[in-house]
């Protein structure tokens, strides 16, 4: 009895621990590794009206689009740094980024001023955020080094893509001529050159889990 007693003791700290541990993942998985030079996002316009554009955005592994309405003759897309502290990456904790924010913008401020807007918020929300989190420890911060913004703007051109690239320090923007859609037979065609990402492992999935079913339950 006093074998199951003492177990008993044991576990209310373990599964506080593993519960913690599961919503530090989904914030660390919210953002995406940071290492080098590297494509993150692809964007193509299609005018509906003045100053008025749908932009295409995939994002990840590119198999997946999503659809904006964004106002204004240029474009905006923010994102999250997180870099951590010199032993975590001896550790093998890479620097992360996340994407946050995509709006339409003026580039006449008296426009931008006077004008609509629309935002759209491209990150999940978790419980708890590790930048926030850190920053909240005060001297007692062993995580991260430095939590900053990052963004990168371009006037629309629904002749062009847009290709979004992360560096170690922020993101940049590229744009290429867009290689026209493809019409057979009355029917969209369009190419997919790349295979889309393998499922996410047991842990993430896990992480994911708890953290939508305590957002539900405190709905």
């Amino acid at each position: 009895m006093r074998v199951f007693a003492f177990l008993r003791i044991l576990a209310a700290p373990a599964v506080a621990l593993v519960l913690l541990l599961s919503l530090f993942s989904v914030s660390y998985f919210g953002y995406s590794n940071l290492t080098s030079e590297t494509r993150i996002a692809e964007l193509s316009f299609t005018q509906i009206d003045t100053d008025e554009y749908l932009v295409n955005l995939a994002t990840g592994d590119f198999c997946e689009v999503r659809s904006f309405a964004v106002l204004g003759d240029q474009w905006r897309l923010d994102a999250s740094f997180l870099k951590w502290k010199y032993w975590a990456a001896a550790l093998g904790f890479e620097s992360k980024y996340r994407l946050d924010r995509l709006e339409g913008r003026y580039a006449n401020v008296a426009m931008q001023n006077n004008r609509s807007g629309l935002s759209h918020k491209l990150g999940e929300p978790t419980l708890l955020d590790i930048a926030r989190f850190s920053e909240g420890l005060g001297q007692f911060n062993f995580f991260a080094d430095a939590a900053y913004g990052s963004s990168t703007f371009h006037d629309i051109d629904a002749t062009q893509i847009y290709d979004v690239y992360k560096t170690p320090t922020g993101i940049i923007s590229r744009k290429r001529e867009h290689p026209g859609i493809d019409f057979q037979q009355n029917v969209l065609s369009i190419e997919i050159n790349n295979a889309c990402g393998s499922k996410p492992g047991v842990w993430f999935r896990f992480s994911y889990w708890l953290n939508d079913l305590i957002l539900q339950w405190q709905a």
